[in-house]
């Protein structure tokens, strides 16, 4: 139609100056719209002056994007949390086999295969290399509020094709080498972690039993990454509190479980225990050490505010030194807690030492670890300074005897006193 209606005008206008004229305008007209058209697309609007879905978008649609937002962008979620373990203050068991001789089994435990103590070239003190079978440590009546650390190195070759071993540990009553010695144990109350390694990651269930029977079973908590913790020192945490039980490796908290622990439980021995594999002893080693069982620390605030003292081995110091190890954050924390409600309240923090070594050395380490502990509650927690005054009394002030590894970690402690 618009073809018919051209060739119509062009023969009424014929060849004059005025066809010319009407032909050009069209022309322009053309050229006008294509470029109108080239502008929109470049804008992203459409023909109808409508804007795209990715100009709607940008300037806040109905779908809640605000202006000049990039869309794809979106906030990713994320959360926080803390590790709250906090180790309790009276030493139960303490055991790192300083006083065993290296090469040998220790003289504390029991098992019916073989470990021997041992160094390590990349982790301090030393160590129980274990082998396939079980081992149980000494006898330690563990009580129902109890927390429980040691630490675990798992050792193989990465690139290797076989299958890791599961690494576990357990707490069962009626203890005295009972499963291990005798055939006919039978096994009443027991908490039992399994730890096994799988390609890059590894499964963590918690099996326990009350009265015989089967009382809970975990779904596999997996710990990503933990191909990179092979060879270095993993640090285990355990608080119970009557039926409740959490457990942390590194610091991440691998179950918190509020009806797991036996009722009644008495428990009164450690057993560890490792798989078989088809890895040689040169490719593969499970190592433990610095193992603490302690009761189960009361309310700090209460016996800061009320009783105006507390007293905990819960602070771990690097050995001969006042670097505080990053698993005392727990009970430092809950200080700060008090410090930071209360600030009119004072302090005074004494440090405690051993009698290992010379006297003289160890009233100056007393004081140093006291000042650490002073210096992280105000640098990390924002304590203010003239709360809190610091003082040592090296090994002059002893709880306990030192006949014994948990006696001697009884007097290593530190002192929270109101002034």
């Amino acid at each position: 139609m618009k073809k018919i209606f051209f060739t119509s005008v062009m023969l009424l206008l014929g060849g004059s100056a005025i066809a010319q004229g009407f032909l050009n305008k069209l022309k322009q007209k053309a050229e006008n719209m294509a470029t109108k058209t080239l502008e929109n697309v470049i804008d992203g609007k459409t023909n109808t002056g409508k804007k795209t879905s990715v100009e709607s978008n940008a300037s806040g649609d109905d779908n809640g994007h605000q202006e000049n937002e990039p869309v794809g962008k979106k906030t990713a979620l994320s959360s926080t949390t803390t590790y709250d373990f906090i180790p309790g203050s009276k030493v139960l068991l303490a055991d790192d086999f300083s006083q065993d001789a290296q090469g040998q089994f220790p003289l504390k435990w029991y098992t019916r295969s073989k470990g021997e103590v041992v160094t390590l070239n990349n982790a301090k003190g030393k160590w129980l290399r274990l082998y396939p079978g079980a081992f149980v440590s000494p006898v330690v009546n563990i009580g129902e509020n109890a927390t429980i650390e040691f630490d675990l190195i798992m050792d193989w070759p990465l690139a290797g094709g076989y299958m890791v071993p599961a690494f576990n540990f357990a707490f069962y009553d009626r203890g005295n080498k009972g499963e291990i010695m005798s055939y006919d144990y039978r096994l009443k109350n027991c908490l039992k972690v399994g730890i096994a390694p799988y390609r890059s990651e590894a499964a963590v269930q918690l099996t326990s039993y009350e009265n015989v029977a089967k009382k809970l079973e975990t779904d596999k908590y997996r710990v990503a990454n933990f191909d990179r913790k092979v060879g270095n020192v993993i640090h285990v945490a355990i608080s119970i509190q009557k039926e409740r039980i959490r457990i942390w490796l590194d610091k991440e908290k691998v179950f918190d479980l509020p009806n797991a622990v036996p009722l009644n439980s008495n428990f009164n021995q450690l057993k560890l225990d490792m798989g078989s594999s088809n890895y040689t002893n040169d490719q593969l080693g499970f190592y433990v050490s610095n193992f603490k069982i302690a009761e189960g620390s009361g309310d700090t605030r209460s016996k800061l505010l009320s009783g105006g003292k507390l007293e905990t081995s819960g602070i771990l110091f690097a050995t001969n030194s006042a670097e505080i190890k990053s698993d005392s954050e727990g009970t430092i924390k809950e200080v700060a807690t008090v410090l930071r409600e209360n600030q009119e309240m004072k302090i005074r923090i004494i440090g405690h030492t051993d009698a290992v070594g010379n006297a003289s050395a160890n009233l100056i380490l007393s004081k140093k670890r006291a000042d650490a502990v002073r210096d992280i509650l105000i640098n990390d927690y924002q304590v203010k300074i003239t709360q809190i005054e610091t003082d040592g009394k090296g090994d002059t002030a002893p709880v306990a005897d030192e006949s014994s590894e948990q006696n001697k970690a009884k007097n290593r402690r530190v002192e929270f006193i109101k002034i």
